[in-house]
């Protein structure tokens, strides 16, 4: 099967949607199948635009930024189709760019792998990752486009959450499939969480608390910064590494302006530039792993922190009540409660029995719910199962 991704950012940029696209694509060649991934190159200049990483052919898209002002075109219409241009030419034949599968991992490439799959007659599937689309400028008719409009054979919801919003934007059951994502369980190389923790500066008596995750306000690093008198009060050895990017700068000052007027500083180290290849050493080097957020599709970080046997806690949001259950194979804590996140982070910091007691069911929670193998595997039955879908509703309107 050949499949064609479409995916607005692809790693080495991190993010839940992004890991998504590359666990997908790299299980899919394994099996024996043919993935080209399509994406975002303008912040990568340095990467080549096309290249073949672990089996899978990934194109980054970087010309079409420039083409939007180019004198003499339209750029509105320069932005809506100068990728679609620049995708045609990355391709040295025209058979390397036909398709059995065009499956798009957000609403804005949704409505290019709709062009493609169209003039193909290839399957379009979906995975939408987005938290809140509805909350944005037209963000209600944008699902209605998505969920309702598009051809879209086959929806992968990666959560409960997920597919609850397919559900009340009119997805019909048949075409929907609750996919939880995955995740290998990823070794890290002897010695790397030992080493990062020295890069760090955190001694080999500290413990290290981590939150994998961008700053802005969804993932309420405030919140955990609200906790952190608490927890050095008990723990006076503890550091917190914030490990992600900044999609927030004013939520990210802010943060520092509320650390200061704690007091707690100088524990915080901030990390802007960890990649993919770099979590695996930061989940060796963590004690613990913390997600406060106020909202979570799923909450992947909380599942790799999971499969890597760190200890978790997290808020009791849907996403994550759906991967952590409290006292079994994690602590899971009220949403904006500073006080009762200090206390779990306290007490597993306290409490290694019960850290690799949770650990332990963690492991199991991963291997049954969690895997890449599975993931892939329902992804596969999901695709098969809208080819036939295709293939019967052609026969039922009589045609060959």
């Amino acid at each position: 099967m050949r499949v064609l991704l479409l995916t607005a950012s692809f790693p080495p940029i991190t993010g839940g949607a992004e890991t998504y696209a590359r666990l997908l694509a790299e299980g899919l060649v394994t099996q024996g199948h043919e993935v080209t991934v399509v994406t975002d190159g303008f912040r990568l200049p340095e990467t080549a635009v096309v290249s073949v990483e672990n089996g899978v052919r990934v194109i980054r898209l970087r010309r079409f930024a420039s083409e939007v002002d180019v004198p003499g075109k339209l750029p509105w219409r320069q932005m809506q189709y100068a990728a679609l241009a620049e995708l045609s030419e990355a391709f040295d034949h025209p058979d390397d760019a036909v398709f059995d599968v065009v499956h798009a991992n957000s609403h804005e490439t949704l409505v290019w792998a709709a062009m493609i799959a169209l003039q193909q007659g290839a399957v379009l599937a979906a995975s939408l990752h987005e938290q809140n689309p509805q909350l944005e400028p037209f963000g209600e008719g944008r699902c209605l486009l998505s969920y309702r409009a598009l051809p879209v054979d086959v929806y992968f919801a990666g959560s409960e959450f997920y597919a609850e919003r397919a559900t009340a934007y009119g997805v019909p059951a048949e075409r929907l499939c609750l996919v939880h994502h995955g995740v290998p369980v990823v070794a890290p190389e002897p010695g790397a969480g030992r080493r990062l923790r020295a890069e760090l500066g955190v001694g080999a008596g500290e413990r290290l608390i981590v939150c994998p995750a961008r700053v802005y306000e969804r993932k309420a690093q405030h919140d955990l910064i609200r906790a952190l008198p608490a927890v050095l009060a008990a723990c006076p050895s503890a550091r917190l590494l914030l490990a992600g990017r900044t999609s927030d700068p004013g939520y990210e000052k802010r943060m520092w302006e509320l650390a200061r007027e704690l007091d707690v500083v100088a524990p915080v180290i901030r990390r802007t530039d960890l990649l993919t290849q770099d979590m695996p050493a930061v989940f060796d080097a963590a004690d613990l792993v913390v997600q406060p957020s106020l909202e979570e599709g799923l909450g992947l970080a909380a599942v790799e922190a999971m499969a890597a046997a760190v200890p978790v806690v997290a808020t009791g949001v849907p996403g994550l009540r759906e991967v952590v259950t409290d006292r079994h194979d994690g602590l899971v804590v009220p949403v904006s409660s500073p006080d009762r996140l200090a206390a779990a982070i306290v007490e597993l910091l306290s409490d290694d029995a019960l850290g690799r007691r949770l650990t332990a069911n963690a492991l199991r929670t991963v291997a049954e719910r969690f895997s890449q193998e599975r993931m892939v595997n329902a992804t596969l039955d999901g695709y098969a199962q809208a080819r036939t879908g295709r293939r019967g509703a052609v026969l039922a309107r009589g045609c060959p």
